[in-house]
Protein backbone atom coordinates (compact mmCIF):
# COMPACT_ATOMS: atom_id res chain seq x y z
CA UNK A 1 0.00 0.00 0.00
CA UNK A 2 1.49 3.48 -0.80
CA UNK A 3 2.73 5.25 2.23
CA UNK A 4 0.50 8.54 2.91
CA UNK A 5 2.89 9.83 5.46
CA UNK A 6 6.06 9.26 7.24
CA UNK A 7 6.00 10.41 11.44
CA UNK A 8 9.69 10.79 12.29
CA UNK A 9 10.16 11.63 15.90
CA UNK A 10 12.31 11.11 18.85
CA UNK A 11 11.36 7.82 21.48
CA UNK A 12 9.03 8.99 24.30
CA UNK A 13 7.21 12.05 21.92
CA UNK A 14 3.92 9.71 21.26
CA UNK A 15 4.95 8.81 17.82
CA UNK A 16 2.69 5.71 18.08
CA UNK A 17 -0.39 7.53 19.28
CA UNK A 18 -0.31 9.64 16.13
CA UNK A 19 0.45 6.59 13.75
CA UNK A 20 -2.55 5.35 15.64
CA UNK A 21 -4.62 8.39 14.74
CA UNK A 22 -3.87 9.23 11.45
CA UNK A 23 -4.43 5.14 10.21
CA UNK A 24 -7.43 5.26 12.19
CA UNK A 25 -9.04 8.24 11.42
CA UNK A 26 -7.71 8.85 8.00
CA UNK A 27 -10.16 7.70 4.90
CA UNK A 28 -6.69 6.15 2.68
CA UNK A 29 -6.53 3.74 5.00
CA UNK A 30 -8.34 0.38 5.69
CA UNK A 31 -10.55 0.68 9.04
CA UNK A 32 -8.59 0.05 12.34
CA UNK A 33 -9.67 -1.77 15.13
CA UNK A 34 -9.00 -1.91 18.92
CA UNK A 35 -7.03 0.70 20.93
CA UNK A 36 -2.94 1.12 21.07
CA UNK A 37 -2.54 0.75 24.60
CA UNK A 38 -0.10 -1.00 25.97
CA UNK A 39 2.30 -3.36 24.28
CA UNK A 40 5.47 -5.18 23.61
CA UNK A 41 7.12 -6.59 27.19
CA UNK A 42 5.13 -3.70 28.75
CA UNK A 43 6.46 -3.36 32.37
CA UNK A 44 3.57 -0.83 32.20
CA UNK A 45 0.55 -2.66 31.08
CA UNK A 46 -1.68 -0.25 29.36
CA UNK A 47 -0.37 3.26 29.87
CA UNK A 48 1.87 3.75 26.26
CA UNK A 49 0.80 3.22 22.69
CA UNK A 50 3.02 0.27 21.49
CA UNK A 51 -0.16 -2.17 21.20
CA UNK A 52 1.18 -4.22 17.92
CA UNK A 53 -2.57 -3.53 15.96
CA UNK A 54 -3.20 -4.28 12.33
CA UNK A 55 -1.67 -0.67 11.21
CA UNK A 56 -1.50 -0.50 7.44
CA UNK A 57 1.35 0.06 5.77
CA UNK A 58 0.17 3.98 4.56
CA UNK A 59 1.43 5.31 7.30
CA UNK A 60 5.43 4.50 8.78
CA UNK A 61 6.62 5.98 11.68
CA UNK A 62 10.41 5.71 12.34
CA UNK A 63 13.00 7.70 14.68
CA UNK A 64 15.20 9.58 12.02
CA UNK A 65 18.84 9.53 14.49
CA UNK A 66 20.00 7.95 11.19
CA UNK A 67 18.68 10.09 9.07
CA UNK A 68 15.53 11.18 6.60
CA UNK A 69 13.78 8.62 5.43
CA UNK A 70 11.57 8.77 2.23
CA UNK A 71 12.95 12.33 1.82
CA UNK A 72 10.28 12.66 -1.33
CA UNK A 73 7.22 11.69 0.44
CA UNK A 74 5.06 13.81 3.61
CA UNK A 75 6.50 14.04 6.63
CA UNK A 76 5.01 15.00 10.04
CA UNK A 77 8.03 15.84 12.75
CA UNK A 78 6.61 15.55 16.33
CA UNK A 79 9.01 18.76 17.43
CA UNK A 80 10.33 19.57 21.02
CA UNK A 81 10.50 22.87 22.68
CA UNK A 82 12.47 24.16 25.70
CA UNK A 83 9.30 24.29 28.19
CA UNK A 84 8.43 20.84 27.62
CA UNK A 85 11.59 19.62 29.10
CA UNK A 86 10.92 18.84 32.85
CA UNK A 87 7.22 16.88 31.76
CA UNK A 88 9.14 14.73 29.10
CA UNK A 89 12.27 13.90 31.36
CA UNK A 90 9.94 12.86 34.36
CA UNK A 91 8.50 9.78 32.83
CA UNK A 92 10.39 9.44 30.21
CA UNK A 93 13.05 6.51 30.81
CA UNK A 94 9.45 4.68 32.27
CA UNK A 95 7.52 5.10 29.13
CA UNK A 96 9.94 5.17 25.71
CA UNK A 97 10.24 1.89 24.76
CA UNK A 98 8.62 0.38 27.92
CA UNK A 99 12.03 0.64 29.67
CA UNK A 100 10.66 1.00 32.50
CA UNK A 101 13.50 2.75 34.66
CA UNK A 102 12.07 4.63 37.66
CA UNK A 103 14.95 7.81 38.80
CA UNK A 104 13.29 7.82 41.69
CA UNK A 105 15.04 5.56 43.51
CA UNK A 106 18.16 6.39 45.86
CA UNK A 107 20.30 3.75 43.26
CA UNK A 108 18.95 3.63 39.87
CA UNK A 109 20.00 0.35 37.93
CA UNK A 110 20.13 0.92 33.90
CA UNK A 111 19.60 -1.76 32.05
CA UNK A 112 21.68 -2.92 29.07
CA UNK A 113 18.83 -2.38 26.48
CA UNK A 114 17.94 1.19 28.58
CA UNK A 115 21.51 2.41 27.70
CA UNK A 116 21.79 1.24 23.75
CA UNK A 117 18.59 3.61 23.50
CA UNK A 118 19.95 6.53 25.52
CA UNK A 119 23.26 7.83 25.30
CA UNK A 120 24.07 7.50 29.05
CA UNK A 121 27.12 5.47 29.07
CA UNK A 122 29.45 7.92 27.72
CA UNK A 123 28.12 10.52 29.46
CA UNK A 124 28.34 9.32 33.05
CA UNK A 125 32.32 8.00 32.61
CA UNK A 126 32.84 11.50 31.12
CA UNK A 127 31.91 13.85 33.31
CA UNK A 128 30.95 11.53 37.16
CA UNK A 129 33.67 8.77 36.41
CA UNK A 130 31.89 5.83 36.77
CA UNK A 131 30.41 2.98 34.41
CA UNK A 132 27.03 2.93 34.64
CA UNK A 133 26.61 -0.07 33.09
CA UNK A 134 27.97 -1.94 36.04
CA UNK A 135 27.24 0.41 38.86
CA UNK A 136 24.13 1.89 40.44
CA UNK A 137 23.57 5.67 39.98
CA UNK A 138 22.85 7.30 43.28
CA UNK A 139 19.89 9.66 43.11
CA UNK A 140 21.75 12.70 43.57
CA UNK A 141 23.99 12.29 40.74
CA UNK A 142 20.79 11.58 38.34
CA UNK A 143 19.28 15.04 39.46
CA UNK A 144 22.87 16.51 38.77
CA UNK A 145 22.78 14.92 35.62
CA UNK A 146 18.99 16.32 34.81
CA UNK A 147 20.13 19.83 36.45
CA UNK A 148 23.22 20.55 33.89
CA UNK A 149 20.98 19.84 31.14
CA UNK A 150 18.58 22.38 32.79
CA UNK A 151 21.07 25.09 33.17
CA UNK A 152 22.08 24.82 29.56
CA UNK A 153 18.88 23.16 27.53
CA UNK A 154 20.84 23.90 24.31
CA UNK A 155 22.92 20.84 25.46
CA UNK A 156 19.94 18.73 26.39
CA UNK A 157 19.32 15.51 24.33
CA UNK A 158 15.62 16.80 23.37
CA UNK A 159 16.63 20.27 22.21
CA UNK A 160 19.78 19.26 20.40
CA UNK A 161 17.94 16.62 18.39
CA UNK A 162 15.22 18.13 17.80
CA UNK A 163 17.64 21.40 16.12
CA UNK A 164 19.26 18.75 13.84
CA UNK A 165 16.30 17.44 12.85
CA UNK A 166 14.25 20.92 11.59
CA UNK A 167 17.32 22.18 10.12
CA UNK A 168 17.77 18.41 7.80
CA UNK A 169 13.85 17.75 7.55
CA UNK A 170 12.67 17.42 4.37
CA UNK A 171 10.55 20.35 2.61
CA UNK A 172 7.35 18.26 2.97
CA UNK A 173 7.00 18.45 6.57
CA UNK A 174 4.49 19.39 8.70
CA UNK A 175 5.92 20.05 12.69
CA UNK A 176 3.64 18.85 15.20
CA UNK A 177 4.75 19.87 18.44
CA UNK A 178 4.92 17.50 21.16
CA UNK A 179 2.94 19.89 23.75
CA UNK A 180 -0.16 19.27 21.83
CA UNK A 181 -0.75 16.11 22.64
CA UNK A 182 -0.92 17.15 26.04
CA UNK A 183 -4.02 19.74 25.80
CA UNK A 184 -7.40 18.35 24.31
CA UNK A 185 -8.00 21.34 22.00
CA UNK A 186 -4.65 21.83 20.65
CA UNK A 187 -4.17 18.48 19.90
CA UNK A 188 -7.64 18.24 17.53
CA UNK A 189 -6.59 21.89 16.19
CA UNK A 190 -3.07 20.31 15.08
CA UNK A 191 -4.92 17.07 13.42
CA UNK A 192 -7.36 19.56 11.74
CA UNK A 193 -3.81 21.62 10.53
CA UNK A 194 -2.05 18.53 9.52
CA UNK A 195 -5.20 17.23 7.63
CA UNK A 196 -5.72 19.86 5.31
CA UNK A 197 -1.66 20.65 4.41
CA UNK A 198 -0.89 16.90 3.68
CA UNK A 199 -4.81 16.04 2.32
CA UNK A 200 -5.38 12.48 4.46
CA UNK A 201 -8.55 12.60 4.78
CA UNK A 202 -9.15 12.75 8.38
CA UNK A 203 -12.38 12.30 10.37
CA UNK A 204 -11.81 14.25 13.02
CA UNK A 205 -15.69 14.06 14.13
CA UNK A 206 -14.56 12.10 17.06
CA UNK A 207 -11.30 12.11 18.53
CA UNK A 208 -12.47 10.69 22.54
CA UNK A 209 -9.16 8.06 22.72
CA UNK A 210 -7.29 10.83 23.12
CA UNK A 211 -9.09 11.45 26.68
CA UNK A 212 -8.19 7.96 27.32
CA UNK A 213 -4.56 8.82 26.10
CA UNK A 214 -4.17 11.46 28.39
CA UNK A 215 -5.37 9.53 31.30
CA UNK A 216 -2.57 7.32 30.82
CA UNK A 217 -0.05 9.65 30.66
CA UNK A 218 2.27 9.29 33.93
CA UNK A 219 2.63 12.95 36.36
CA UNK A 220 -0.32 14.39 34.34
CA UNK A 221 -1.96 15.79 37.46
CA UNK A 222 1.47 17.14 38.34
CA UNK A 223 2.88 18.26 35.16
CA UNK A 224 3.43 21.81 35.98
CA UNK A 225 4.17 21.35 39.30
CA UNK A 226 8.36 22.16 39.52
CA UNK A 227 7.17 25.50 38.13
CA UNK A 228 4.57 25.89 41.09
CA UNK A 229 7.35 25.33 43.13
CA UNK A 230 10.07 28.43 41.68
CA UNK A 231 6.84 30.39 41.91
CA UNK A 232 6.15 30.01 45.62
CA UNK A 233 10.22 30.62 46.20
CA UNK A 234 9.94 33.57 44.34
CA UNK A 235 6.99 34.55 46.34
CA UNK A 236 8.35 33.48 49.69
CA UNK A 237 5.50 31.10 50.25
CA UNK A 238 4.89 27.50 51.85
CA UNK A 239 4.94 24.87 49.68
CA UNK A 240 5.57 20.98 50.74
CA UNK A 241 7.98 19.91 48.19
CA UNK A 242 8.29 16.55 49.87
CA UNK A 243 6.85 14.42 46.86
CA UNK A 244 8.98 16.10 43.97
CA UNK A 245 10.36 13.92 42.18
CA UNK A 246 13.94 13.97 40.50
CA UNK A 247 13.56 15.53 37.46
CA UNK A 248 11.38 18.02 39.29
CA UNK A 249 14.20 18.31 42.00
CA UNK A 250 16.57 18.96 39.29
CA UNK A 251 14.58 22.08 37.71
CA UNK A 252 14.42 23.70 40.70
CA UNK A 253 18.08 23.01 41.50
CA UNK A 254 18.69 24.52 38.38
CA UNK A 255 16.40 27.56 39.14
CA UNK A 256 18.32 28.21 42.24
CA UNK A 257 21.65 28.19 40.58
CA UNK A 258 20.39 30.68 38.16
CA UNK A 259 18.85 32.91 39.99
CA UNK A 260 21.38 33.06 43.21
CA UNK A 261 24.59 33.98 42.82
CA UNK A 262 27.51 31.89 44.31
CA UNK A 263 25.60 28.76 45.21
CA UNK A 264 25.75 25.69 44.82
CA UNK A 265 22.95 23.11 45.49
CA UNK A 266 23.93 19.93 48.14
CA UNK A 267 24.75 16.57 46.23
CA UNK A 268 22.61 14.22 48.69
CA UNK A 269 19.86 11.79 47.76
CA UNK A 270 17.81 13.83 50.41
CA UNK A 271 16.15 17.27 48.96
CA UNK A 272 14.52 20.33 50.99
CA UNK A 273 11.45 19.66 52.80
CA UNK A 274 9.45 22.96 51.41
CA UNK A 275 10.07 25.86 49.74
CA UNK A 276 10.68 27.97 53.44
CA UNK A 277 13.59 25.32 53.59
CA UNK A 278 14.95 26.60 50.67
CA UNK A 279 14.79 30.64 51.79
CA UNK A 280 16.04 29.71 55.07
CA UNK A 281 19.06 27.70 53.40
CA UNK A 282 20.12 30.36 51.19
CA UNK A 283 19.64 33.10 53.89
CA UNK A 284 22.14 31.22 55.42
CA UNK A 285 24.26 30.22 52.62
CA UNK A 286 28.09 31.36 54.55
CA UNK A 287 29.68 33.57 52.75
CA UNK A 288 33.01 31.90 53.01
CA UNK A 289 31.75 29.35 51.09
CA UNK A 290 30.41 31.41 47.92
CA UNK A 291 32.19 30.87 44.92
CA UNK A 292 31.47 31.57 40.94
CA UNK A 293 29.18 28.29 40.38
CA UNK A 294 30.99 25.96 37.73
CA UNK A 295 28.11 24.67 36.44
CA UNK A 296 26.45 27.79 35.24
CA UNK A 297 27.09 28.40 31.19
CA UNK A 298 26.72 32.26 31.48
CA UNK A 299 27.27 34.83 34.58
CA UNK A 300 26.57 38.43 34.06
CA UNK A 301 25.91 37.82 30.44
CA UNK A 302 29.32 36.46 29.51
CA UNK A 303 30.71 32.81 29.19
CA UNK A 304 31.49 31.94 32.17
CA UNK A 305 35.43 30.38 32.32
CA UNK A 306 34.87 28.22 35.43
CA UNK A 307 32.32 26.20 33.58
CA UNK A 308 33.21 22.57 33.65
CA UNK A 309 30.69 21.05 31.91
CA UNK A 310 31.64 22.57 28.93
CA UNK A 311 35.68 22.06 29.55
CA UNK A 312 35.17 18.67 30.10
CA UNK A 313 33.55 17.96 26.01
Amino acid sequence: MKRIVNIAYQGGTHGNFLRYCVDKFSALTPPLHGEPFGGYQSKLPDNTSHMDLNYSDAVHRYHPYDGFQNINEPHILITVDVDDLVFLERWITMRAGNYGIDTNNDKIILTSEFLDAFDWRDRFRKYYKIDVTNTAVPRFLLRDFYKMSFLDTAKNGFIANDRNLKNSAPSNTFYFPVSCFWDKDQFKTKLHELDEELHLEMDLSDVSIHEKFISKLDCFDTKDRAKEVVGAIKTKKQMDIRSLDTVEQAYVSAWIENNYEFVTVPLTNSFFNDTLDILSWLEAYPEHYKAMNPNLPMFNGIPNPFHLWNKNK
